[in-house]
């Protein structure tokens, strides 16, 4: 399934704004817990600050039990779990306080003795896992303001002790999580008021001015003239707008060329099926010459059975090429020797049976063809002296086992042959006609056609008086060869 420029797009951005989203909090919430990180040592690097200071201060004015006494104050104060102040041995020895030699068996603080550095551990205490533990040393040294060693026979230096204690986290991590949170859910509405913006920005610059370019080149195209480029803001839109035009003229061009050729080769189809009707109706007139009729009989035979087959509901390409057929139904006369067509009286019956060979004639003339129009022909003088009843020549065909074509062009030449003037007979009154016609359905005639063709039989009259006026003026071709020297 194929899917829109939208999506598609929107899609690409999801990922890549998913992508740097995730880059963002990840680089975000690392720098955030470094920061807290540091926030946290230096809360702890401050608390064992004050708490030396306040040390030294309680040990210039008090009493060990009031320093004591301070330092229980300050578990109370800044988040403070646990604290211990722990005496080196040569502060033990010079005061004579309690010994505090079990402490050292904790490597932090004996390396914290030993290197004379803070030590600062992220532990859990109990079920509390955000624990900050400061092991931190105190130093003699000369150089501060108050001198260490005016109370305290060590030399320069030497660690005279270290507090020991644990800060609770949890606030400093809560307070963490919070901002990260805030930072998450800012980001996340600034991601989705992206892509919001991205799917309006798509809409009203790229899929809205697309459709309404194809529309204008749609129009352009329809009504030739070029795309209007004022209307377009973007400059690839333009280039594909100015591809269109450019399309469009070329298209045109050829438009115009194919029908000025089209044009051309439906003059000339028209003038070969002038010419192929013409050459055809004169055949035809020669045959109808060949038959003893007149000249116009095998077009009024044609016309009447174009009118029949109209009647009948055939399509207009099978009308079509009955009228044009029908001229050269008796083509097959032309093998039926001169002196046998023209005797005058009663034919003898080896004369009778010659005459009967000029549908076999026709019908062996043609249809060797692959061309539909001489393919029907073939049919027609091959089956028009066939009849409903069977009884007809020369294959003995009945019924629907005749040809529609040669059924209807039986009913319009027989018609024609008693309402026309002969030189043997004179012409039938209508009602005479129309009697025969009666009589003969279901034995020489197609019943269904007959009545048909009763039904229509005033059309084929005027049709016929328009053949009478044309025929009273003209010289017949029959009259023609009868003149001439053949």
């Amino acid at each position: 399934m194929k899917k829109s420029l939208k999506s598609m797009t929107l899609k690409k951005m999801a990922i890549s704004a998913l992508f740097i989203f995730i880059i963002i909090i990840s680089f975000t919430s690392y720098s955030y817990k470094r920061l807290t990180h540091s926030a946290m040592l230096d809360k702890g690097h401050s608390i064992a600050t004050f708490v030396q200071a306040g040390l030294i201060s309680h040990m210039q004015t008090s009493s060990h039990e009031k320093q004591r006494q301070y330092i229980h104050n300050l578990q109370n104060v800044s988040d403070i779990v646990d604290i211990k102040i722990i005496h080196s041995p040569q502060v033990t020895a010079q005061f004579a306080l309690p010994s505090h030699q079990q402490y050292f068996k904790d490597p932090i603080i004996a390396n914290v003795f030993k290197n004379k550095k803070p030590n600062y551990r992220f532990t859990s205490l109990g079920k509390n896992p955000n624990i900050l533990r400061v092991t931190f040393p105190y130093i003699a040294d000369y150089d501060k303001s108050i001198d260490c060693l005016l109370c305290h026979n060590v030399a320069d230096g030497t660690v005279l002790g270290a507090v020991d204690f644990y800060i609770d986290m949890s606030p400093y991590n809560r307070m963490s999580s919070k901002y990260i949170y805030i930072m998450l859910t800012i980001l996340v509405f600034s991601l989705l008021g992206v892509l919001i913006y991205m799917f309006r920005f798509i809409d009203d610059h790229i899929v809205d001015p697309m459709e309404e370019l194809i529309l204008n080149s749609k129009s352009a195209y329809e009504n030739h003239h070029l795309i209007n480029m004022d209307t377009i803001e973007s400059i690839e839109l333009q280039a594909i707008a100015q591809k269109m035009n450019l399309i469009n003229a070329q298209v045109l061009t050829q438009a115009e060329n194919l029908q000025a050729k089209s044009n051309e080769l439906l003059l000339l189809n028209q003038e070969i099926e002038a010419t192929r009707n013409e050459i055809i109706n004169t055949v035809g007139n020669i045959c109808g010459v060949l038959s003893t009729s007149t000249a116009y009989h095998m077009q009024r035979v044609s016309q009447y059975a174009y009118l029949l087959a109209k009647a009948y509901g055939l399509n207009d390409e099978e009308c079509n090429l009955i009228l044009s057929a029908t001229p050269l139904y008796d083509i097959g006369k032309a093998g039926i020797p001169y002196n046998i067509l023209y005797k005058p009286g009663a034919l003898a019956s080896d004369e009778l049976a010659a005459i009967r060979q000029h549908p076999q004639l026709g019908y062996e003339m043609l249809k060797h063809s692959s061309h539909a129009l001489l393919q029907t022909i073939a049919t027609i003088s091959h089956e028009h002296h066939e009849h409903w009843d069977g009884q007809g020549y020369p294959q003995g065909l009945k019924a629907e086992e005749i040809h529609i074509y040669a059924r209807i062009v039986a009913i319009a030449d027989v018609f024609d042959a008693l309402i026309s003037k002969r030189t043997y007979k004179n012409a039938w009154p209508i009602e005479d006609v129309i009697t025969y016609f009666t009589n003969e359905k279901g034995r020489h005639f197609d019943p269904r056609l007959v009545d048909i063709f009763i039904t229509i039989i005033d059309d084929i009259m005027k049709l016929k008086a328009k053949y009478d006026i044309l025929e009273s003026g003209d010289r017949t071709i029959k009259e023609h060869f009868e003149s001439s020297e053949i």
